[in-house]
């Protein structure tokens, strides 16, 4: 037996045999002598003893021994290169006379296997070592890749698709450029090959420019087809193209001038780490090496941005090691090869551009040339080149199994034994003993002061924050294993905006940004039930944004923001979408007032007022226009997060409207004077609806009526007069215009006016004494119903008082049941038949609901009006009122009012996250279904749903008991 040369601590011998499989191997021996008969064994020392006793932990090597045993001898016997050389020559004159795709196929799979078992016998038996054998993977795929390449033009032009091309396709208008290992000549025994596909649409050599991209994309696809698809066989090559710009929105193979156009303004930090190990490897070789040298740029930069500085760092640091050394992944883990490799490529992108003799692709060259330039020491170069081949040669063997691309030790314990046999060692746990060593020589020499990364001792929890997100693999498998039931689908997306692919993440320092903040905010979602849920929520925001630098600014330096965001974001859509239009929003949230009290609505009117001083009035209205968005906002996200309480958020809502129309009914008098000058008369604003009773939701318009009192014979102070109602219609409707116009700012408020006098056919602007004659004689029971929720909240306080002497007078005074209890039943009739089957949780279209509990508690109130000296009372005023008078059961006011406070509740929370009520679906969302849930202190929906479904039946029967004039209404 020809003496090993390449054993070392963490491959010590040739594989050890286990007795326990002889007969696996015994049954080799025999299959291989009787095939082989004639195999030159002997002339290498070995016999076929010996072969089988290291083939015996890899059933995939032992059948490419069967199918090419010729080639084991040769290559246990020291001569790989020369029977390498053979297998290459056979397989080029394959190729070149294929005259068909099998037989091409078959070409392809028998030099995979060749070359595979060649450089397997090669490490096993300690023939070679691990820099030779990277350089036959790498050779072995360019040189397949250039066949291959070859004979799909030549197939292309004997279809008449292209002209045919010398063998080195100079001119094809075609190149295929090699990353990752391949590109380094480091290819691992079962790696994918990186690839990225050029062509030059411009010099191509086809007269129609469009014909370019589909001729390449198809050659593209035929070309992984041949290497990767399986046949009988096996397979050759799998392919992979991820490393290419923004891999899931661009063709497979792309136009040179667009990629460059990607590399100088979009691309990142790990795509310039990747173009280091970057080569042309087949095609037009020339058209690569042009293309590599114009992006030289984007790559080797002369200056290094902080942005840039801090994606260094987190590429250097990896998640902690997991217990035990079951399923520790050489590649990713901790102190790993990627920790050579990262630590490698930062240190060359920091230093590469002033210095072009560290540009190197090849791992143990580079950190040759950083140990010459005195970046790293000649000991950390010769530590960390050593610790690099012998992970990679675990790797290998690991691969070498099953011919599987993995880089995980095995889970079993029994399995891992068994592997360490195959590493040459006698236990599993000399075997560890060895590899703790080894990661413990990394993890001391892969440092630097310039990139400080770190503490690398971070516990598991945190492991998301060592993961790019550009890591695809890593990050799919972190989701898989933190509850995200679709961690492709959310690893596309996240990989979507880090290429730019959104407006949101266009730029490079929004792209920055949002690397440093996704991982925490992938964390703060694991924590909480239904993951792919707030991600999704997340998702519609960002994809949303115009722009968002400022937003994620904010959150870069307030990470305690993070988890409120996505919070807002998954249990209020309707804010989330607002958010979204004013990202600005978010801001306020520094503000330590942030969650204080709302001022009532006279200081709100005074700091109104402020803020447009000096304003023109397209400016002021902009400026009212954000203060009130921000107030709002402030009540809103107060709510969420249960800060106050349903009551506190109407009042407050409720506040901000009456503020707002205080304010603009100063601005539009104002304008009215500059436009028609004075007159003599007064006006005042009556609130009806959710605003006259202080009630409002976030999505509540205005309900509002204008009344004013002016002499007949009055007319306005202008050069051209006009009288009283067109003076006060005008100022109405500029009023009305103000609040409800969309501009730049949006819109304050939709407002209402069908509660007016004879409805759309009345008069924009009332007055005094027509609103007086109109209730006297002509209003519908309906019409004093509304009257009844009115409340002055804005105008002349002499017109204010003549208003409360005149709706004392329409509604606060007894009307007869024989005169509402057949109003509301014809109300009922008709809003009954014009409604529609909506959610459960639609309240105003519900029998027993939010409507007819509204019509139950004014008609009462109207009908015993002359207990109240005021309008726009609360419905738990009125059944207080009612109660303490005797005119309503104790029971039945006390069964209302929890149906009001009921309904109130559910009806706020619905509007403050849905929006629209009618929206909602019978099952609610878990995030709502909680956050109801703990508002009204309940157990569960079921107990909500019983609740609700009671109090339903309990309004709904009172109501008909109303209608019936039952006595039992009052008993």
């Amino acid at each position: 037996m020809t003496h090993p040369i390449y054993f070392d601590q963490i491959c010590p011998n040739l594989p050890i045999a286990d007795p326990a499989n002889q007969v696996v191997r015994d049954d080799f021996v025999t299959t291989f002598t009787q095939k082989w008969p004639e195999n030159t064994l002997f002339q290498s020392g070995y016999g076929a003893d010996d072969l089988a006793a290291m083939l015996v932990t890899s059933q995939y090597l032992q059948r490419l021994a069967l199918r090419h045993g010729d080639d084991v001898g040769p290559c246990l016997n020291g001569q790989a290169a020369s029977q390498i050389n053979i297998a290459k020559t056979q397989f080029i004159a394959s190729m070149q006379s294929a005259g068909d795709e099998k037989t091409a196929l078959r070409a392809i799979r028998v030099w995979r296997e060749r070359t595979a078992l060649m450089v397997a016998l090669s490490d096993l038996a300690g023939r070679e070592d691990m820099p030779q054998q990277m350089q036959w993977l790498s050779e072995a795929a360019q040189t397949v890749l250039s066949a291959t390449i070859q004979y799909l033009f030549r197939q292309a032009a004997q279809r008449g698709k292209i002209k045919n091309f010398d063998a080195d396709l100079s001119g094809c208008g075609w190149t295929v450029l090699a990353l990752g290992k391949l590109g380094a000549g480091e290819l691992n025994f079962s790696s994918d090959i990186d690839l990225i596909m050029l062509h030059d649409t411009h010099h191509a050599p086809f007269d129609n420019h469009d014909a370019v991209q589909p001729f390449f994309v198809a050659m593209t696809r035929d070309l992984i087809r041949l290497l990767g698809s399986a046949t009988s066989d096996g397979i050759g090559w799998r392919v992979d193209l991820r490393l290419r710009p923004d891999p899931g929105a661009t063709a497979v193979s792309i136009d040179l001038t667009a990629a460059i156009s990607y590399y100088e303004s979009i691309a990142r930090t790990w795509e310039r780490a990747a173009f280091i190990r970057a080569r042309p490897v087949a095609g037009d070789l020339a058209l690569g090496n042009s293309f590599l040298e114009q992006i030289q740029p984007f790559i080797w930069r002369k200056t290094l941005d902080y942005t840039v500085m801090e994606d260094m760092k987190t590429m250097l640091r990896r998640p902690p090691q997991g217990n035990g050394w079951r399923g520790y992944n050489l590649k990713t883990g901790k102190n790993g090869i990627r920790q050579i490799e990262f630590f490698t490529h930062v240190l060359q992108l920091v230093a590469g551009g002033r210095d072009k003799e560290l540009r190197h692709r090849n791992s143990l060259a580079a950190l040759g040339a950083l140990a010459a330039a005195t970046w790293i020491t000649n000991e950390q170069a010769a530590a960390l080149g050593t610790a690099y081949h012998q992970l990679r040669r675990i790797e290998h063997r690991l691969q070498m199994i099953a011919d599987n691309q993995t880089h995980s030790l095995p889970r079993g314990e029994e399995d891992l034994e068994k592997f360490a046999h195959f590493m040459g060692h006698r236990t599993a746990a000399d075997f560890c003993n060895k590899l703790d060593n080894l990661l413990d020589q990394v993890g001391a020499n892969a440092k630097h002061g310039l990139l400080n990364p770190a503490d690398s001792n971070i516990s598991a929890a945190d492991g998301m924050k060592d993961i790019l997100l550009d890591d695809y693999d890593a990050l799919v498998g972190w989701l898989g294993n933190h509850g995200f039931e679709r961690p492709k689908i959310i690893a596309d997306t996240l990989s979507g905006w880090m290429a730019g692919r959104i407006s949101a993440t266009r730029s490079e320092r929004a792209r920055a940004l949002l690397n440093r903040l996704m991982p925490e905010i992938l964390m703060s979602f694991t924590a909480a039930d239904a993951p792919d849920d707030k991600f999704a929520a997340l998702a519609q925001f960002i994809e949303g944004l115009p722009a968002s630098v400022q937003i994620f600014s904010l959150l870069d330096y307030n990470r305690h923001l993070t988890r409120l965001l996505c919070d807002i974001l998954l249990l209020s859509p309707q804010l989330g979408n607002h958010l979204r239009q004013y990202p600005t929003l978010f801001d306020l949230l520094l503000y330590q007032s942030f969650f204080k009290p709302l001022p009532d609505a006279t200081i709100m009117t005074a700091q109104l007022q402020q803020i447009c001083d000096g304003r023109n009035i397209e400016d002021a209205l902009d400026q009212i226009k954000i203060k009130t968005r921000e107030w709002k906002f402030q009540v809103e996200i107060q709510a969420l997060s249960q800060t106050i309480d349903s009551t506190t958020l109407a009042t407050g809502l409720s506040a901000i409207a009456t503020a707002t129309v205080r304010l603009i009914l100063d601005l539009a008098r104002a304008d009215m004077t500059r436009r028609h000058g004075q007159i003599d008369g007064s006006v005042t604003i009556l609130a009806l609806g959710r605003l006259g009773t202080g009630q409002m939701t976030v999505s509540s318009d205005l309900d509002l009526l204008f009344v004013y009192d002016a002499p007949e014979t009055a007319l306005s102070d202008s050069k051209r007069p006009i009288n009283a109602p067109t003076y006060f219609a005008r100022l109405a409707q500029t009023m009305v215009s103000w609040l409800s116009t969309a501009t730049a700012e949006g819109v304050l408020y939709p407002v209402d006016l069908r509660l007016r006098p004879e409805g759309e056919a009345g008069a924009i602007a009332t007055s005094l004494d027509r609103l007086k004659t109109y209730f006297a004689a002509d209003a519908w029971i309906w019409e004093k119903l509304a009257l009844a929720k009115a409340r002055p909240i804005a105008g002349d306080a002499d017109l204010t008082k003549k208003l409360h002497l005149a709706t004392h007078a329409i509604v606060n005074q007894p009307h007869d049941h024989s005169l509402i209890g057949p109003a509301i039943d014809n109300m009922l009739v008709r809003i009954r038949k014009v409604r529609k089957g909506k959610s459960k949780w639609y309240l105003r279209a519900r029998d027993g609901g939010l409507v007819e509990l509204d019509l139950l508690i004014q008609g009462m109130r109207l009908q015993h009006g002359d207990l109240f000296d005021q309008t726009g009372q609360s419905v738990a005023a009125i059944l207080a009122q009612l109660k303490t008078s005797g005119n309503i059961d104790a029971n039945h006011a006390e069964a209302l009012q929890d149906a009001d406070r009921l309904f109130s509740e559910i009806h706020q929370c619905l509007r403050l996250t849905f929006g629209n009520t009618a929206s909602v679906p019978d099952q609610l969302p878990p995030p709502l279904q909680q956050f109801m849930l703990a508002r009204m202190d309940l157990a569960d929906e079921q107990q909500l749903t019983l609740l609700l479904e009671t109090a339903l039946e309990t309004v709904f029967a009172i109501l008909n008991q109303y209608l019936a004039n039952d006595p039992a209404i009052s008993a």
